[in-house]
């Protein structure tokens, strides 16, 4: 593996590293929008987490370990929840657009899909994202929003 361009791929997640507030938009969850914290650091200089707390019970707290491959441009995500709940997504970082997606059973069964769109804005200080689910991979159907806000 060619390490100067997985270390480029992973320093593009720089702006993340740090604290944010979150706002979620449920169209079925009141009130709301509900609010939640999730931080950014560097694992061991190699590796990206991401520590997830949403104030309301119905979303479990979640970490998330990053890692990629430069050989396709594509970045992993580790999911791990506090049901129990482990899941492989893959993601994307390009021109201020955040996408991950799974598309596939793994660690758990694949009950539904979920695309997930994020856009940094030009501070690299809030991200507008919106989470979709689709049951067939065809139809899909808005999940939720979230806005996020970096301290």
């Amino acid at each position: 593996m060619d390490t100067t361009a997985r270390d480029d791929m992973m320093k593009r997640m720089d702006f993340f590293i740090g604290n944010w507030n979150m706002e979620v938009i449920h169209p079925h969850i009141q009130p709301s929008p509900i609010s939640g914290q999730t931080n950014f650091r560097w694992l061991d200089e190699k590796y990206v987490i991401q520590r997830t707390h949403i104030n309301k019970s119905e979303f479990p707290d979640n970490t998330i370990i990053y890692d990629c491959n430069p050989d396709t441009g594509q970045y992993l995500m580790h999911y791990f929840d506090s049901r129990g709940v482990t899941r492989l997504y893959s993601m994307n970082l390009e021109n201020g657009v955040w996408k991950w997606w799974r598309n596939t059973a793994d660690f758990s069964p694949l009950k539904f899909q979920q695309r997930f769109t994020g856009e940094v804005d030009d501070t690299g200080k809030t991200i507008r994202s919106l989470l979709e689910k689709s049951d067939d991979g065809v139809n899909w159907e808005r999940d939720f929003e979230v806005v996020y806000r970096k301290d």
